[in-house]
Formats: structure tokens, sequence, C-alpha cells
């Protein structure tokens, strides 16, 4: 008898969603600028899709704060003011502080599971500090603030970081590019693990908001031109 395979099942991803993933690289990386406009017709072309999922694609990521419907119903990219980059990061703050604080009132048990999910995310940051991959540095980064807010175990909030995660896996990215990352990001990521473990809820409040606004400030003293990769500003052919 032939053993018994251990397969995992495949995920089925769908042309609006591979577009979505498209486009949020593109943008991420700064390929596409803040202010260009984006053609329906001209994307759809260059991926090799129809127009239908395009188009379901650009209301997505509008939603996600990514692209700006205009009147004539053509999409441009998002220009982030400093205005949008702070209200970002307070929302951060002030979402993962009220996760890591229920965490704490929760109790000890509740503790260890955060630190046992936070010290798996570090492993992933780590791996991909080392690979030098900046956006995945930045999504690992994103990981790891994700799984602290869902140990908080307020799924509205959860939901409502899920919504942030677009815009801030984009400055994260932004980020990398201007400061590259290196150990001290890996220590300031161990910082919230071991002000959580101290179980005292105005410590790891600190740490989260020195955290957030140091990136806020960096990132706000930074130039469109310093936050976007060198790389040509088309879409890819496909």
């Amino acid at each position: 008898m032939d053993a018994e395979l251990r397969l995992s099942p495949l995920e089925f991803t769908s042309t609006t969603d591979r577009v979505c993933t498209e486009l949020r690289r593109l943008i991420v990386t700064g390929t596409l600028a803040p202010g260009q406009a984006l053609n329906e017709k001209s994307v759809a072309q260059q991926l090799g899709v129809s127009r239908s999922p395009v188009r379901e694609a650009f209301q997505r990521l509008v939603t996600e704060r990514l692209l700006l419907a205009e009147r004539n119903k053509s999409v441009t990219v998002k220009e982030f003011t400093d205005a949008d980059i702070q209200e970002i990061y307070d929302a951060r703050i002030a979402i993962e502080t009220h996760a890591a604080r229920r965490i704490i009132d929760a109790g000890a048990a509740a503790v260890t599971r955060t630190t046992e999910r936070l010290e798996s995310a570090l492993t992933e940051l780590r791996t991909q500090l080392d690979e030098g991959d900046r956006l995945a540095v930045a999504r690992a980064d994103l990981a790891f603030h994700q799984a602290l807010v869902e140990c908080g175990g307020n799924s509205r909030l959860v939901a409502a970081y899920e919504l942030l995660s677009a815009e801030t896996v984009t400055c994260m990215a932004w980020l990398e590019n201007v400061k590259p990352s290196g150990d001290e990001l890996m220590q300031d990521h161990r910082d919230f693990v071991d002000a959580l473990q101290t179980h005292d809820p105005d410590q790891i409040t600190s740490v989260i908001s020195a955290h957030l606004s140091l990136a806020e400030s960096n990132l706000a003293a930074s130039t469109p031109a310093e936050r976007a990769s060198r790389q040509s500003a088309v879409v890819p052919q496909r």
C-alpha cells in the first residue's frame, strides 16, 4: 500500500486578489509614485487580465486608502501627508496599547500565550532581516504587531487594525528604504516582549508609545524620494 501523502490544501486566489497584491507591492515599493494616475484599461492590458478584476482591485485599494477615487472614475496613488502619517501611528498606539493592557488584565496565562506568539513572530522577523528583503522585513514587522493586537481579544479592534494594515506596511516599507533596519529592530521588538512580561501596563504603554512615535518622526522627517525604492514607475508586463 502506498504511504499516505501529507499534503496541505491548495489556497485559492482570485484574479482580483492577485491584482490587489501586485498593485499593493508596486505602491509600497514606490514603483507607483504618490499622485500617479492609474488607468483601468492600461493596467488590465499590462497584467494580462480583464478589466473587471482590475476595477474590483481599484475599489478594494480605495477602501484600504492606498488609492484615491477621482471624479472622472479614475484613481490615483494616495499621497501620504504628515497628518496622514500621524493619524496612522496615533491609531496604532491606541489599538496596541489597549490590546497589551487587556492581555495583562487577563492574567499570567494570557501573557504567556502572547509571549509565545510574539517569540514566533520575532523568529520570522530575524529570518527576514537576515535575508535582506526590505518589503519582507516590513511584513514580518507588521505580523509581530498584529499578533499583539489579536491576543488582546477584541474582534472589532482586530478588524480596525487590519484595515490599517495596508497603510501600515506601506509606512514600514518606506522606513526600510529611508533607514534600513538591523539588529536594533530586533531589540526594539524584544523590548515589547520584556515589557509585557513585567505585567506592568504602564511599562508596556511606555514602550509601545516610544517605539511607534520614533517610527512616525523618522518617517515624517523623510522625503517622498527617500521613501521610494529605486525602481521603474511602470506596471510590469505579465
